[in-house]
């Protein structure tokens, strides 16, 4: 084949050809320079974290220590919530025997004829109701709260007596709004249990000291509490204002005692 002639038939193709070559090879050559480099980074951290996955993480002392780790932290939550939470006494418990109503009336009668009895023999003055509500819910729930909220009033009844007190004139029990809704409760979830009472201001003093008294054991969680002079003009006497706050934590990520050993 004649070269010249070949070229002077096909220079025009030729030369497009060959420009097309160069183009091609200088935009390949300026890819390859700025996607080349992280195209072979990232192959190469593929292969590197291929590698580990195939590679054991853990062993059986990495798990063993896990799961020591997790019983640890399971008792220290429940002790946590324990220390939080108001525990009333197993006599102030739904009992799993009976029906929760059945539980709630035997409970309260109970507890109000000896309170009444009690406080009489000692001149102390209780209302007639105790802060129970008239008509009786009919949650199951609320019930509890309502038993917990007379543990809690017989305790300052109890110390009341000793304090050498004139009158409780007035108790009233507050449930969470959370709990009636009978939606899930995140936060603390707190029954209200407010007491007032009058008379001479040393046995009410010896009375506020006597529920925040950790002798026994069982502080009373006191939310507030006020003294001030007595309404009644023309007396020494003053008036003692409390409320006490019973705490149970709800959904906080921290499990009752008894899941613990779960």
């Amino acid at each position: 084949m004649d070269l010249s002639n070949y070229w002077q038939e096909n220079k025009r193709f030729l030369v497009a050809v060959g420009i097309a070559a160069v183009a091609f090879i200088g935009g390949w050559m300026t890819i390859d320079g700025y996607v080349g480099a992280d195209l072979r980074a990232q192959r190469a951290r593929k292969s590197k974290v291929e590698s580990e996955l195939r590679a054991p993480l853990h062993g059986a002392q990495d798990l063993e220590r896990a799961i020591a780790e997790n019983e640890a932290l399971r008792k220290a939550c429940a002790a946590l919530r324990e220390g939080l939470e108001f525990i009333p006494r197993p006599e102030f418990r739904m009992d799993k025997g009976t029906t929760a109503t059945s539980r709630y009336f035997t409970t309260l009668e109970r507890t109000s004829e000896d309170v009444k009895r009690r406080a009489g023999r000692a001149g102390l003055a209780v209302p007639p109701d105790l802060g129970m509500p008239a008509v009786a819910p009919t949650k199951e729930a609320a019930l509890a709260r309502y038993l917990e909220a007379l543990d809690a009033i017989e305790q300052v009844v109890t110390a009341a007596i000793a304090s050498g007190c004139q009158r409780i004139d007035k108790v009233a029990v507050r449930l969470d709004p959370a709990l009636l809704s009978g939606k899930p409760i995140a936060g603390v979830e707190r029954t209200q249990v407010e007491v007032q009472l009058s008379g001479a201001a040393l046995p009410l003093a010896k009375l506020a000291c006597a529920l925040q008294n950790r002798s026994s054991g069982r502080v009373l969680p006191l939310e507030r509490a006020e003294f001030a002079p007595s309404r009644t003009r023309g007396t020494d006497e003053v008036r003692l204002e409390f409320v006490l706050a019973l705490p149970h934590l709800g959904s906080l990520g921290l499990p009752a005692s008894s899941e613990v050993n779960q």
